[in-house]
């Protein structure tokens, strides 16, 4: 009696992948083979709570109180592209209370006003023609007990708004980079050759009169180049420079004024994202987001430094909102896909704005926006994180919202995890079915070092069944959304064989 030789099989075992709780980071830096499954090797556009990825942000056109009923009013922005916003809040002497605004500048170098309480939606010129040449600096100072904004630039000189007064020229004022009030005194850099630092007299940020009992400056030419952002922070003031930072000691007579030259930076300085957020500054280098404690800075391990890869972020604009550290900045994808505004025809100087949680630490990144400015609008009446905007939405100024729009467009929306052997190296991986609840249609995308598969999954109240029939050693899983609606995808488990 003969038998045929019975080919053996290959015995496979049973293992589950259960996203239990997505990650709220994301790791760039890591080798995808010691990643945890749950942290995203990349994500975008969505915001993670509770495990779960939901709907991330946008931005809608900007809405401000009304004055004498209940509700908001869309604001009607100003003619021209709108580059800078700024708050300014002032005794209003004939209410006999404080009266908020918005001040904005547009291309043509006019400056506008808007009521932050008010029933008319429309803005007021308050300055003609003035800034024609580039985009100037403003801050809120008490100037002769009124409340004026002090405007400068590094081209067009220095004018001082007062609400009901003439609005006037400060005629042997610097022309001004960045400018910070400290101990009574406004210290400016002086653009240009940036390597100046200039003080005005005691109480009189409009006095720059130069000598011992007025105005001064300090020059500061070494190899850590030019002077990009001065702040007040912890009793000093520092100068952010290209590649460094300076401390001013500067306190009553000008006399007794000292400098220290603090460190020498192997990385650029984007001075523009120089941000006081509550007792620390952070601030973005070409390597990453950095933290400066008052002596030197430090590199925060956030996980994403290669985003920032072989990009310049000049443009890039940092701000402190709700305990958070928001930095509009342009980062490298790199992975030949457009989303939002890297579409756009004219190109762009942003592409992104990072959310980094102080009280965490986590990440998150919307993708496709190309932020110009950004204003942290909070009184009374109104708290808001307001932006402006390059490309095709430089007309416009925006508020942050939760819906995923970008001024009625959705963005996509993408979670990828690392391409992985899940634990078992060298063998093969049968992926079989997911199970996964998602509220809205979504797409899972299965890549293996043997194929990829995509599959769309219907939005629903329960948990839906999808067969894979996929397989490969390496697997790499991604879940993407490019709908309207209220994104939750919650708890999805894969079923995998293992081949021993």
């Amino acid at each position: 009696m003969f038998y045929k030789n019975a080919k053996l099989k290959k015995k496979v075992s049973k293992a589950k992948l259960t996203f239990t709780n997505f990650d709220a980071s994301m790791n760039t830096e890591l080798d995808d083979a010691i990643m945890p499954f749950k942290t995203a090797k990349i994500s975008y556009n969505f915001n993670i709570k509770n495990g779960s990825l939901k709907t991330g942000y946008g931005f809608k056109k900007i809405c401000l109180p009304k004055y004498s009923t209940e509700g908001e009013r869309e604001i009607i922005s100003p003619s021209g592209e709108i580059k800078r916003i700024w708050f300014f809040k002032y005794y209003n002497a004939t209410l006999s209370e404080f009266t908020n605004m918005l001040l904005i500048y547009s291309t043509g170098g006019d400056i506008y006003s808007c009521m932050i309480k008010d029933d008319a939606p429309f803005c007021s010129k308050i300055l003609n023609s003035v800034y024609s040449n580039g985009i100037p600096n403003a801050i809120n100072y008490r100037l002769n007990s009124k409340d004026s904004m002090i405007f400068s630039s590094e081209t067009d000189g220095m004018w001082v708004y007062t609400p009901n007064h003439v609005t006037t020229q400060i005629q042997n004022a610097p022309h001004i980079k960045s400018m910070c009030i400290h101990y009574e005194r406004l210290f400016a850099i002086v653009g240009g050759e940036r390597n100046r630092l200039a003080f005005s007299a005691n109480l009189d940020p409009t006095d720059w009169e130069e000598d011992l009992t007025s105005g001064g400056f300090i020059d500061m030419q070494d190899e850590r180049g030019g002077l990009s952002a001065v702040i007040s922070y912890n009793d000093y003031v520092y100068v952010f420079r290209d590649y460094g930072v300076a401390r001013i000691s500067a306190y009553g007579d000008q006399s007794d004024f000292s400098v220290t030259q603090l460190f020498k930076s192997s990385v650029k300085l984007y001075g523009n994202t120089v941000t006081l957020c509550g007792n620390k500054v952070l601030l973005l280098a070409r390597d990453g987001i950095h933290i400066f404690d008052g002596y030197s800075t430090k590199k925060l391990n956030l996980g994403i430094d290669s985003l920032f890869n072989g990009v310049n972020n000049d443009g890039a604009y940092g701000l402190y909102y709700n305990n958070k550290f928001y930095l509009a900045c342009r980062l490298n994808f790199n992975d030949g896909e457009s989303i939002g505004c890297e579409a756009y025809n004219g190109g762009y100087i942003n592409n992104a704005l990072i959310e980094y949680d102080l009280n965490t630490n986590d990440v998150s990144i919307t993708r496709g926006i190309d932020i110009s400015s950004m204003l942290a609008l909070d009184d009374e009446n109104v708290s808001k994180l307001v932006a402006t905007f390059n490309g095709e939405h430089s007309n416009k100024i925006g508020e942050l919202t939760n819906d995923g729009k970008l001024f009625g467009m959705v963005l996509p929306k993408k979670w990828t995890s690392p391409k992985s052997s899940m634990g078992y190296f060298g063998k093969t991986k049968h992926l079989e079915e997911c199970y996964i609840k998602t509220k809205t249609d979504c797409n899972v995308k299965i890549e293996t070092d043997k194929h990829t598969k995509t599959f769309i999954v219907k939005g629903s109240n329960i948990s839906k069944r999808v067969k894979l029939g996929a397989y490969g050693e390496q697997v790499q899983v991604s879940f993407s959304v490019n709908e309207d609606g209220d994104v939750c995808i919650s708890c999805p488990e894969i079923i995998i064989g293992v081949s021993a």
